[in-house]
């Protein structure tokens, strides 16, 4: 699903943007939420790259290619999972726990989101495999700022491993 409030951008052939940018996979529960870090991801991928998940089940639905993702290629992994803690009808914790058991999924990098700062939730998290722990700022501007360079780390910096070692 494209991110609610945009379109599709058309990239001018001289533009530094990437012709094929990197997907970001997106799976947050509050479009308020949801709608900021989509606009600071747009300082790396365009909208139309970052694809959301409004709750747990759907985020299984994708990772798993039924549903509404159905005739999603499933060799076509995001290169990187924001992954809130807290979801409705499948937790945050559930679907990272299913994406680590998923050899062909289980190298993803994927960041927790969370307001928590509960040590038991940060130890669970990291003991399932989070690759990061962030947590979401009830100021617009710092959660931006942290948005915007967890980005430019794992699409920009970080080297991930080949595809074949994924699978």
């Amino acid at each position: 699903m494209l991110a609610p409030g945009y379109r599709k951008l058309v990239v001018p052939p001289n533009s530094k943007r990437l012709l094929n940018p990197p997907t970001v996979l997106l799976i947050e529960n509050s479009p308020a939420t949801a709608k900021l870090i989509v606009d600071a991801l747009a300082r790396i991928v365009p909208p139309e790259a970052v694809r959301i998940c409004a709750d747990g089940a759907e985020a299984l639905d994708f990772f798993r290619c039924r549903g509404a993702y159905l005739n999603r290629n499933a060799l076509e992994l995001p290169a990187l999972v924001l992954l809130s803690l807290d979801l409705p009808r499948i937790s945050g914790l559930d679907v990272l726990r299913e994406i680590r058991a998923d050899p062909a999924t289980r190298l993803l990098p994927v960041t927790m989101l969370s307001a928590s700062d509960r040590r038991e939730d940060i130890r669970l998290a990291a003991g399932l495999g989070a690759n990061s722990y962030v947590r979401k700022s009830a100021d617009g501007r710092q959660m931006t700022g942290n948005i915007i360079e967890l980005a430019r780390y794992w699409l920009e910096l970080n080297v991930p491993p080949p595809a074949r070692a994924r699978q």
